[in-house]
């Protein structure tokens, strides 16, 4: 695996591991936050119950680690992945490394609480070792407003995670209502990668990317493919005739000009009215609060007649 690709899919779900894995229910809160021992199930279906409010959270995905932070208890994190890189104060918090992180330097923490994506064996590793896991693996904004409500519960900040969740539903509501106004549905293809430029790496279906699409008032073009993430050729992107290709992996190098000289792509509409967009990834791949900036950015690129440039 390339490291861009690696770079980018770890931010997203340490995506090429969680491609596999079938999709569960979203996290759904069994228990009233201010009683403990509380008991939340997570998107693998696994219930964690929890005798107090956690001190010490080990946050092993970019997504987790804005959520705690949202919910004003960012001092609580003991230590992330090496990608958790926002808020600022993420920064400087000691750092695990990768997917291939060893779980002993987590148990060496002592925390009582880890929140994590499906990456790998680490997951089983940890389940094995008896730590308290969480894992998230939303298929759509509704298991993201989910998981941040549970996370909201765990920390006994419940109350800031319905004001943090309302106002990305009131947010998202909006834009799914205004696109609707829409007299037409551009096809669009969302590029994770592009390593290898005969064939590529795009958002398919069952993933919240999907679900940004569809809201902003759009089609995915890849949302007939068999996973998440899949590669498509150059004759593959042609045959689908996106009207919009938007760039996720524009940070690593990823460009319009690069796009429009592709071998065989000079016949996908896209490419012909120069419709290349690039996008911060981090907007439409951390499934947190930061993702109503997400929708707000893919709707301009979408439908800049109703919502103004990109």
């Amino acid at each position: 695996m390339s490291r861009r690709i690696f770079a980018l899919l770890a931010v997203l779900l340490f995506v090429l591991g969680a491609c596999a894995a079938p999709a569960a229910a979203p996290a759904s809160p069994t228990a009233s936050a201010a009683h403990y021992p509380l008991s939340v199930t997570d998107d693998r279906g696994k219930t964690l119950t929890l005798a107090a409010a956690p001190a010490r959270v080990v946050s092993f995905a970019p997504s987790a680690t804005e959520i705690v932070f949202a919910l004003g208890a960012g001092d609580r994190i003991v230590a992330t992945d090496d990608f958790s890189d926002f808020p600022a104060e993420a920064k400087s918090l000691p750092k695990l490394g990768g997917v291939r992180t060893s779980p002993e330097k987590i148990v060496a923490l002592k925390p009582d609480l880890i929140l994590a994506i499906t990456s790998g064996n680490l997951p089983a590793q940890l389940d094995q070792l008896g730590q308290p896991l969480f894992i998230f693996d939303p298929t759509d904004v509704e298991g993201v407003y989910k998981n941040i409500l549970a996370v909201g519960q765990m920390l006994d900040r419940e109350q800031k995670a319905m004001q943090v969740v309302a106002d990305m539903r009131a947010r998202i509501d909006a834009i799914g209502t205004k696109a609707r106004q829409a007299t037409s549905q551009p096809r669009v293809l969302h590029e994770v990668d592009s390593t290898d430029p005969a064939r590529i790496f795009v958002a398919g279906p069952r993933n919240f990317i999907d679900s940004i699409i569809t809201t902003c008032g759009g089609v995915n073009v890849a949302a007939d493919a068999p996973t998440k993430f899949p590669q498509l050729s150059a004759e593959q992107v042609v045959a689908r005739g996106p009207e919009i290709v938007v760039l996720a992996d524009f940070r690593f190098g990823a460009t319009p000009e690069q796009v429009v000289a592709r071998p065989g792509w000079s016949g996908i509409p896209a490419v012909r009215n120069r419709a290349i967009y690039p996008i911060d990834d981090d907007l439409v791949s951390r499934p947190g609060p930061r993702l109503v900036l997400g929708f707000e950015a893919y709707a301009k690129i979408i439908h800049p007649e109703l919502f103004g440039k990109p």
